[in-house]
């Protein structure tokens, strides 16, 4: 039963620092990838000709590894499920700005 017990420990203790190693690490490399730099929103209004790919070319920042994952927030941000969008609506839209 004692055996039981230090080994169930030791589990524990592994799973925990492996947790830890994991969840630290990564949090090292969003602020060392963002150099500084906090995200912020803001609104905009789509006018006509305008389309994600557009609005990202203009607004994307290099926090971004491509396009297509800038225009991915974009979507998941306003709930946009098939890549639509429309003359005078409003979308919120990422942005980066240095952190004084």
């Amino acid at each position: 039963m004692r055996k039981k017990g230090i080994i169930g420990c030791t589990v524990l203790a592994v799973f925990l620092f492996l947790a830890a190693v994991v969840l630290f690490s990564g949090s090292r490399s969003v602020v060392d990838a963002n150099d500084g730099r906090e995200k912020r929103f803001t609104s905009i209004q789509v006018k006509e000709g305008d389309s994600l790919w557009s609005i990202a070319e203009e607004r994307m920042s290099r926090e971004y590894d491509s396009i297509d994952d800038y225009i991915q927030e974009v979507c998941d941000t306003n709930h946009i499920y098939d890549q639509k969008i429309t003359a005078d609506m409003y979308l919120v839209v990422p942005y980066y700005t240095d952190v004084d």
